[in-house]
């Protein structure tokens, strides 16, 4: 694997270390390479190493990654995962039986279940309120616990939810669920309050690298500081503070240079090239946010000299088929790899809603025709999109989604999905969605594979035969979900299943919280109005911070192309702060 002098210099530090890494530097190959170094250090023995970091989407890519560089059996020496998923499988359900009125097999209460909104409504109702709006759930969705079990994030900024929150967590644990902060805090009490636990899991992980480290929060940092007092485990963390924007979930960057400090992490590395954007990009971004090294670009995409362009307009919409999509269209770069960001969710329906009836394929908010809660949803996206893209599909995509898919039916977490076993499974799922593929297509080709599912699961004991019919009980639920969105159902085709799982050939629409980590070839960001970005809200020096780092992650998500669209709002707000002197400096 090559290796640029800045990342071979963080890869040979043998001991803790601290690397700060600007957008696009390459830090995904550098903790890629670290992990594999690892496993290669690890082979042979009983000991694992960690990668943990902040969302799914990161998860699939490292792990698929890493995988290209291993041998299968070397799966036993690392684990990729979010520090939910890492807290949940490898120190609060090994150790279930010490956590009062914990279950081994609750199920996570993930936002996307169709029980978290019931849940939802049923805590506010508790505390007089029955009209919950969107951003009412995704607050919900942010509650956290502290190390002393006091809440945190949105159910401190929102009165609602700040008493709302107790009975959330109580009504999810009677109905068999586990949320999110209880799995984080439950790990921090077990390995707090019993020596034996601290121990297996430090001597089980002897290497942790952690991504996106600027996002940690206070427990999350508490859970890795008894890990490090162990005196058994080594750290790669891997962040840059302009880049922390999960503040509302109780992210604290100014925790990052104190841990390194107390664990005697190396602090003088950085990750300074960017090998994603143009120059035009970086200049922009390095206005917002000066570094030292300077953010220079170094990638492909240093050639290009498309500036950055700024559109006023008194329709998103207009501009968005008026001006970007032309312009996408003119540079030829793909659709599919090209993105409308904004804040937040309710600026993006509309705008999907009408891309749609425009005629522009979308990925976004309510593009999706069904839940995406149904059991079987994600599977059939994968297994669809193998069957449309064959031999370039990649095989770690499957395997996570039928991870899953068993864990939701059994409430088992079967790691040996991911074995010469499982792959066996991957394989036979794989053939069957292509030769049905060649036979059926659209709804009747997704009622096929999912009873051809349901009997291989059965077949190679992934699941007990009583749930063999599980997954064909999911696909009447996606039917039923797809003709109360008015989809023609009767034409429905198997790549338009498979383009959640591979949306090559349309165009994104997502929150600029979600675009995080991720990259495009033509980013157009919408909303940047006074009053929005920065909100009307933050009026603190530290608040104001946090929403140009928004603005910075937002911008540094472009490679080519970076359009800001500023729409007039009937309350006569200017352009953004962010877009002047003070900020990128366009207008």
């Amino acid at each position: 694997m090559k290796l640029t002098p800045q990342q071979q210099l963080a890869l040979d530090h043998p001991g803790n270390l601290l690397l700060k890494a600007c957008p696009g530097s390459g830090k995904t190959r550098t903790i890629v390479a670290k992990l594999v170094n690892e496993v290669e250090r690890l082979r042979g023995t009983p000991f694992t190493a960690a990668c943990i970091t902040y969302t799914n989407a990161a998860v699939s890519e490292i792990d698929a990654r890493v995988a290209a560089h291993l041998m299968p059996d070397d799966e036993i020496n690392y684990v990729v995962a979010t520090i939910h998923s890492f807290c949940l499988h490898h120190i609060l359900r090994p150790f279930a039986s010490r956590v009062p009125g914990f279950v081994g097999a609750m199920k996570v209460l993930t936002a996307d279940r169709e029980e978290f909104t019931a849940i939802a409504d049923q805590a506010a109702e508790m505390v007089g309120r029955y009209d919950l709006q969107f951003e009412d759930y995704a607050k919900f969705g942010g509650i956290g616990l502290d190390a002393g079990g006091n809440f945190i994030g949105s159910a401190l900024e929102d009165d609602m939810i700040r008493l709302a929150a107790p009975h959330f967590l109580k009504i999810a644990a009677r109905r068999g669920f586990i949320d999110f902060a209880t799995i984080l805090y439950h790990s921090f009490c077990l390995l707090r309050d019993d020596p034996e636990v601290a121990r297996s899991v430090a001597t089980k992980f002897q290497s942790f690298l952690v991504d996106e480290f600027q996002d940690t929060t206070e427990i999350q940092v508490e859970i890795l500081r008894i890990i490090h007092k162990q005196g058994r485990s080594r750290f790669f963390l891997v962040g840059d503070p302009a880049q922390s924007i999960f503040g509302f979930a109780g992210a604290k960057p100014e925790l990052i240079n104190p841990f390194a400090d107390e664990i005697g992490a190396k602090r003088d590395l950085s990750l300074s090239w960017n090998f994603r954007s143009s120059k035009p990009i970086v200049e922009q971004a390095e206005r917002l946010f000066p570094r030292m090294p300077a953010m220079t670009s170094e990638g492909k995409n240093k050639v290009c000299t498309e500036p950055a362009h700024f559109v006023s307009t008194n329709r998103t919409f207009d501009a968005i088929v008026e001006d970007f999509l032309p312009t996408v269209e003119r540079m030829s770069l793909p659709l599919g790899r090209s993105a409308v960001l904004a804040k937040s969710w309710n600026e993006l329906y509309p705008i999907a809603r009408k891309l749609r009836e425009f005629g522009v394929k979308v990925v976004g908010p309510g593009a999706r025709p069904y839940k995406r809660s149904r059991l079987f949803a994600a599977l059939a996206e994968q297994l669809s999109a193998a069957a449309s893209d064959g031999h370039l599909y990649n095989i770690r995509l499957v395997e996570r989604a039928v991870f899953n898919a068993i864990q939701d039916m059994s409430g088992q977490s079967r790691f040996d999905v991911f074995s010469y076993s499982g792959r066996r499974t991957m394989v036979g799922l794989l053939r069957e969605a292509r030769l049905l593929a060649a036979q059926l297509d659209g709804v009747a080709w997704l009622k096929a594979m999912a009873g051809e599912t349901g009997r291989i699961l059965v077949r190679d004991q992934w699941i007990p035969a009583a749930h063999q019919r599980d997954c064909l009980a999911s696909v009447d639920e996606m039917v039923s979900d797809m003709r109360h969105n008015k989809i023609d159902v009767e034409n429905l085709s198997i790549e338009d299943l498979g383009m959640f799982a591979s949306p090559d050939k349309a165009l994104r629409l997502m929150t600029i919280h979600e675009a995080k980590g991720r990259e495009f070839a033509a980013v157009a960001i919408v909303g940047v109005r006074e009053g929005w970005m920065p909100h009307y809200k933050a009026r603190t020096v530290e608040a104001l911070k946090a929403e140009r780092r928004v603005f910075y992650v937002a911008i540094t998500r472009a490679e080519q192309l970076l359009m800001y669209i500023y729409q007039h709002d009937a309350y006569g707000n200017p352009p953004s702060r962010f877009l002047g002197q003070g900020g990128v400096q366009i207008i």
